[in-house]
C-alpha cells in the first residue's frame, strides 16, 4: 500500500465512531486514486480544430479552378455545349415550337422575365448590345464561365474576353425568340441567381 493509499484509508476510518473502527476493513484494489489536481479548465479536452471541407478563394486560385486556358480553347469546342443549353432553356422556360415571348400586358410576362434571369448562362451565345464601355458593344461568344460579377464569352475568333454583367445589357436568342437582359440583373453567382428572388423592377443605367 502507497503512500497516498495509506493516507486514504486513514482518513476513511477516521470517519467511523471509534468502536466501530476495528471492523473497518477497506480493500486497496477497490480504492482508485487520482494523480494531482488539475483545475477545470485543465481536465477539459481541447477541442480540435474542424478543417472545412470547402475551398477558401485562395486555395481556388492556386488550384487554377478560377481561370480557362486562354489559347487551348476553340470556338468549335463549345458549340457542343450551346446546344445543350438551347435543350436546356427550351425547358427551362417551358417553351414550345412556335412559341412567341409574351408581351408586358401578358399575364405571363412577369414569371417568365423571373425564370428567364434565373436560367444558368454557361453555353449561352450572348451579344453585348449596350454597355457604359462603348469598346464592348457588338461583343459576341459563347459563355463558358459565370462569376458573381463576369460573363467571360469565347467568341468565333477564339479568344475568351471577360465582359462585367452590371455595365452591359446582353442580348440572346432561342430559335425565332430575342430576350434583352440587365446585366444588373445577373450580377450574382449562378447557384444563388436560381433561388434568389428577383425584383420586379431594376432601374437601367444611362
Amino acid at each position: 500500500m502507497d503512500h497516498a493509499t495509506a493516507n486514504l484509508t486513514e482518513f476513511i476510518t477516521d470517519l467511523v465512531v471509534p468502536h466501530q473502527r476495528c471492523n473497518v476493513n477497506i480493500i486497496s484494489d477497490h480504492i482508485t486514486m487520482l494523480d494531482g489536481t488539475k483545475m477545470k479548465k485543465q481536465h477539459t479536452r481541447k477541442r480540435r480544430a474542424h478543417k472545412s471541407t470547402t475551398l477558401n478563394r485562395r486555395e481556388y486560385a492556386q488550384l487554377g479552378l478560377n481561370t480557362l486556358p486562354t489559347k487551348q480553347m476553340k470556338y468549335e469546342d463549345a458549340l457542343p455545349l450551346n446546344n445543350l443549353w438551347k435543350g436546356y432553356v427550351r425547358e427551362h422556360l417551358g417553351l414550345r415550337e412556335g412559341d412567341q415571348v409574351p408581351q408586358v400586358h401578358d399575364s405571363r410576362y412577369e414569371e417568365f422575365s423571373k425564370q428567364l434571369v434565373k436560367m444558368d448562362l454557361h453555353g449561352a451565345l450572348l451579344t453585348v448590345i449596350q454597355s457604359k464601355c462603348k469598346t464592348l458593344e457588338g461583343l459576341c461568344g459563347i459563355c463558358v464561365m459565370d462569376t458573381k460579377n463576369i460573363l467571360k464569352l469565347l467568341g468565333i475568333d477564339h479568344r475568351i474576353r471577360s465582359i462585367p454583367k452590371s455595365e452591359c445589357v446582353f442580348g440572346l436568342q432561342v430559335g425565332n425568340m430575342e430576350f434583352t437582359i440587365f446585366g444588373q440583373h445577373l450580377n450574382i453567382r449562378p447557384a444563388e441567381r436560381s433561388v434568389k428572388k428577383i425584383k420586379n423592377y431594376v432601374e437601367p443605367f444611362i
